[in-house]
């Protein structure tokens, strides 16, 4: 008969929480036109939204980062006709925030666009990294700690596992949602006034490592 020994594992677990800034934003916004135009013919024969792209690009961002999203038809009468107007959706991604004030700016100056929301993007951060880190060196140690209590010794790692984690509790998003609802209400006044504040929310976030020990064997 073969036995297959295998090996005593010591399992250990350990969550951090930080604050992640956001690295990048998506700026929603609708454009009101009078005629439709699909595709690049768009950008270059939607007065309103060719008036969006050079009050942007005055302000230092690029012509690439602005994408049109779709548009929607608005028929009173049943019937598209020269009369019916255009809700063109747009999207300007931000890789530099501090592009952020000169964009709301941009924005306010043309009378025909609103601006929807704004999208952060967290991910990438070097928060979740740092994290990840100081949950893994605490199980470790936390592992060691075990193990010298139970009379034996870390003999290796066995694996290692990780998630993030993400705040589900009614706190959590009532927080969100004031949070959103300031940064739209700023949003909404002159652009310039915005120029100097900082309207990136930092968000919440969370790590779990979880890690197998192999310990050696008791000689007792």
């Amino acid at each position: 008969m073969t036995v297959i020994e295998t090996a005593s594992l010591l399992h250990v677990s350990e969550t951090a929480w930080g604050d992640a800034a956001p690295r990048a934003a998506d700026i929603h916004v609708d454009l009101k036109a009078d005629r439709l135009f699909s595709g690049d013919a768009a950008f270059e024969n939607a007065k309103e939204l060719r008036r969006l792209i050079v009050a942007l690009t005055a302000q230092g961002i690029p012509e690439d980062a602005i994408a049109l999203q779709g548009a929607t038809l608005d028929i009173s009468a049943g019937l598209f006709t020269t009369s019916s107007s255009v809700m063109y959706r747009a999207r300007i991604r931000l890789e530099d925030l501090a592009l952020l004030g000169g964009a709301i700016d941009a924005i306010t100056e043309c009378k025909h666009a609103t601006l929807r929301w704004i999208e952060w993007d967290y991910r990438g951060g070097d928060v979740t990294s740092a994290l990840l880190a100081e949950c893994a060196a605490r199980a470790l140690a936390k592992a060691r700690t075990f193990a010298a209590a139970l009379g034996t010794a870390i003999d290796g790692i066995h694996a290692v596992h990780e998630e993030e984690l993400a705040l589900t509790t009614s706190i959590a998003a009532m927080q969100h949602d004031e949070c959103s609802r300031s940064t739209m209400a700023r949003a909404r006044s002159v652009g310039s006034e915005l120029a100097g504040l900082d309207l990136a929310p930092t968000k919440k976030v969370g790590v779990c490592v979880r890690v197998a020990c192999k310990i050696s064997r008791s000689n007792s």
